[in-house]
């Protein structure tokens, strides 16, 4: 005789965001620009990849961004990573944080919602307890978010994001779609 149980798993769709890594970091209009397009911008470079949308504000100056997984290696253009896998966003900004006696104050906010509208996360300073920080230590960011669970399958999941200068009116603004396997 067989004994058979029925078990009922309810996932529901959490996003995860770990510390946000800080390893290293003039007045212009804005500006915009979609990953993978060539740009001749003065705040914006062309390695730009996995279609990020970025906007810029003020002084800042973004030379890179592109995702990469937690071992270093670079997302595909595809934007595809596994449940539970680390995306990284990695924004390499030149320069444009205000600076005092070489200190620099800046905030970053990330936003995560399916395609389908429903808001997964909402942080609005990841760095509001940070203070003031070494102005190299600016100069690249990481903003790392992590889907844990799934309740369905979703066409993808919208990362937005606002890193900003806390001393001056410099921003960044921008987007990526991410696609689960």
């Amino acid at each position: 005789m067989y004994k058979t149980t029925t078990m009922k798993k309810v996932i529901t769709p959490i996003f995860f965001l770990p510390v946000i890594l800080l390893i290293s970091c003039n007045n212009t209009p804005e500006t915009k620009v979609s990953g993978d397009q060539k740009t001749e911008n003065k705040n914006i470079s062309s390695k730009v990849r996995n279609g990020i949308e970025l906007n810029t504000k003020g002084n800042l100056k973004v030379s890179q961004a592109f995702l990469l997984f937690e071992d270093g290696s670079l997302v595909p253009s595809s934007n595809e990573a596994k449940v539970n896998q680390v995306v990284n966003l990695r924004l390499i900004i030149e320069n444009g944080f205000t600076e005092t006696n070489g200190k620099v104050e800046i905030g970053a906010s990330e936003k995560i919602e399916t395609n389908t509208g429903q808001l997964l996360l909402d942080e609005k300073d990841l760095f509001k307890d940070l203070g003031e920080i070494e102005a190299e230590r600016a100069k690249m960011l990481t903003l790392n978010a992590v889907i844990t669970r799934l309740d369905k399958l979703y066409d993808y999941f919208l990362v937005s994001f606002r890193v900003w200068d806390k001393k001056g009116n410099g921003e960044v603004t921008g987007s990526y779609k991410l696609y689960i396997q």
